[in-house]
């Protein structure tokens, strides 16, 4: 489980860099590392540190042991709620005396000029008295240094870390050499730190802790071809919260309806601040939920109407409705899985309820059908909750297993892109060479039996010194050329019918939808079902690049039976590839009775996405509760002769 939020007002933060040497190679992106960290850091919405609790440590006020470790001693003793160790700079690791950090005077022979490792990790044992306590170390401890790496180590450097419930971070292991690239503007593992922190992680939690950025800076670094990070943790090190995750989902217009909604309600008498102490919610999560990044669920917006009743102004029954109402369209609307999910789970929670208010209520059996009703609806969302479950702990299982594949294929890729594609580079002109001397074989061949006919033809006959006349009749054509026209006529034949038959599969088959955005739906044959209350949207993806010019199916809605005899008036639109291309209106009287509408349409271009939505019209005295089928939903590409041609 991740740990809390670290309070930034008990926290303290210090980063050390070296980028100057006196005797070993300069690195001059660590100062670079320093800056960009600390200005991170005391982002409000990120980790929001105060200035004078985020201390940084480069040139001069680096140039000395004692003065570093006094630093690192009255910082330790103030944090009480996590404390924070960074160094970027050359690591040294002779045998005998373990890991030395290197100030500017620091080399292999003047150890007592660097920092020893031990000394810190004492300090973190015995002065600090954090709850989480973080080391980052952007070195290796070797002393084989060229200009463009810092240092090579001898043996493991997250094994000699060793301190009881803090988090290690190093940028390299024990054999790899951690680099400093001179043409970029950070050191090649920092920068993908600071990626992560400015950027933030896709489809990570909103809270970044250790292991979340550990995990996406290997694989980015892999990725690269650079050096593996490794690390180490006592109890529950891997949890450590660092950030905020500043990546937000792909907003959706009902996302940025709820937001807006919620953020008018909110009103400017309350600051993201005050509202986040009033809901123990950071202010960088709160920004995002009234911005649409984030969809905020039910126990956000039930704490903030409860927080506006508390402050005198309490939300009208129908403004309230209206806001939870924004919010089940946002969630359904969401493409992002988790959110989706938490939706059934609240509706789930929200139906138990509501046949719990009924079942006290219930004294005849005219609310047996309502009863039987929402125990449908609460099994169909159990259902789709387990069914979600197991698909998404299918899904990261794929993903896992995907993401190592890629990380093998890129490494065979790097090996097959080896100083011996040279040579693979020549079999090519090998192969053609031989190609063209066989076309050129049989073309000569082909020539020599053309020849022979040529040389065999009669060239006279019995009266060929007969002088001829203006009335003379032409020779007949020898035989030879008959039956070279009789083939030509027939060879011509046949090409004609395989292009007809070549159009005819081409150009008369058809191509599936399948759903990937928005509401998923049920799947039944080549149906889609869903269950629509108030509206629904789904996008359908092609599955395959075929040529298209039609969409083919049929849409038909039915009234649900708690509509009785209210009649289900609603509007239907499909888009193509993000434009609108048809839409209509459909009006049902009542239950049990349905309308279909025919959704054969031409298409301008082939598609490649299409999307259908279908909202009821909350007009007074109608019924927002239908089922919605979609039969055979597909594109198609009519027989055109000239297309096979």
């Amino acid at each position: 489980m991740t740990s809390s939020f670290p309070d930034p007002a008990r926290t303290r933060a210090v980063l050390i860099g070296v980028s100057t040497y006196e005797k070993l190679p300069d690195l001059p992106t660590v100062d670079n590392n320093v800056s960009k960290l600390k200005e991170l850091l005391m982002d409000d919405d990120l980790w929001g540190l105060p200035e004078k609790h985020c201390i940084d440590l480069t040139g001069d006020k680096a140039s000395s042991v004692p003065q570093v470790m006094q630093t690192l001693h009255t910082a330790a003793a103030e944090a009480t709620d996590a404390f924070l160790v960074y160094f970027a700079g050359h690591g040294l690791s002779p045998l005998k005396f373990g890991l030395h950090l290197a100030l500017p005077s620091g080399d292999h022979e003047r150890l007592y000029n660097a920092l020893d490792f031990n000394h810190i990790r004492r300090v973190l044992l015995e002065v600090c008295t954090a709850r989480q306590r973080l080391v980052i170390l952007d070195c290796c401890y070797g002393g084989r240094a060229l200009t463009d790496h810092l240092g090579s180590p001898d043996e493991e450097l997250a094994d000699l870390a060793g301190i009881k419930g803090t988090y290690l971070l190093a940028a390299a292991s024990a054999t790899v050499r951690a680099l400093a690239p001179q043409d970029e503007t950070y050191t090649a593992f920092t920068g993908e730190v600071i990626e992560a922190l400015d950027r933030g992680i896709p489809d990570g939690p909103d809270l970044l802790d250790t292991d979340s950025l550990f995990v996406h800076v290997r694989r980015e670094l892999i990725a690269k071809g650079r050096p593996e990070p490794q690390q180490r943790a006592d109890g529950f090190g891997h949890r450590i919260v660092l950030a905020h995750n500043r990546w937000d989902q792909a907003v959706s217009p009902e996302a940025v309806a709820y937001a807006g909604a919620l953020s008018a309600t909110v009103g400017s008498g309350l600051g993201t601040a005050d509202l986040g102490e009033a809901l123990g919610l950071p202010p960088a999560q709160v920004k995002r939920y009234l911005r649409g990044g984030r969809i905020a669920p039910k126990a956000v917006l039930d704490a903030v109407t409860d927080l506006l009743g508390t402050r005198g102004r309490p939300l009208p029954p129908e403004k309230r409705n209206r806001l939870h109402e924004l919010r089940r369209l946002a969630q359904r609307a969401s493409e992002d899985a988790d959110t989706q999910l938490l939706y059934w789970r609240e509706e789930a929670d929200r139906l138990r309820a509501e046949l719990e208010e009924l079942a006290r209520e219930l004294n005849g059996s005219a609310l047996v059908a309502e009863r039987d009703r929402l125990l449908s609806r609460l099994a169909h969302a159990q259902q789709y909750i387990k069914v979600t479950d197991g698909e998404l702990a299918e899904a990261r299982e794929d993903i896992d297993r995907l993401r190592r594949e890629v990380d093998v294929l890129r490494l065979q890729a790097r090996r097959l892109l080896a100083p011996d594609s040279d040579a693979e580079r020549e079999e090519p002109s090998g192969h053609e060479s031989a190609a063209v001397a066989k076309v050129s074989a049989v073309a000569r061949q082909e020539g020599h039996v053309e020849g022979d006919e040529r040389a065999t033809a009669p060239t006279s006959g019995p009266d060929v010194s007969a002088t001829p006349t203006r009335s003379s009749r032409a020779p007949d054509p020898p035989p030879s050329a008959s039956v070279g026209a009789g083939c030509a006529f027939a060879v011509l034949v046949a090409a004609v019918l395989g292009y007809l038959l070549i159009g005819l599969a081409v150009s008369g088959g058809t191509v599936a939808l399948e759903p990937s955005g928005g509401r998923r739906p049920t799947v039944s044959g080549e149906a889609y079902i869903w269950d629509v209350a108030g509206s629904v949207s789904s996008t359908f993806a092609v599955d395959d690049d075929a040529p298209t010019d039609r969409l083919e199916g049929t849409l038909r809605l039915e009234a649900g039976r708690e509509c009785g005899s209210k009649p289900v008036e609603a509007v239907w639109e499909i888009t193509v590839d993000g434009r609108s291309f048809k839409k209509g209106t459909a009006e049902i009287a009542g239950r049990g009775t349905s309308q279909e509408i025919a959704t054969d349409f031409p298409l301008r271009s082939p598609a490649e996405k299409v999307t259908m939505r279908v909202g009821a019209t909350g007009a007074a005295g109608t019924c927002d509760t239908f089922g919605l089928v979609w039969e055979r939903p597909r594109l198609a590409k009519s027989f055109d002769v000239a297309y096979a041609f």
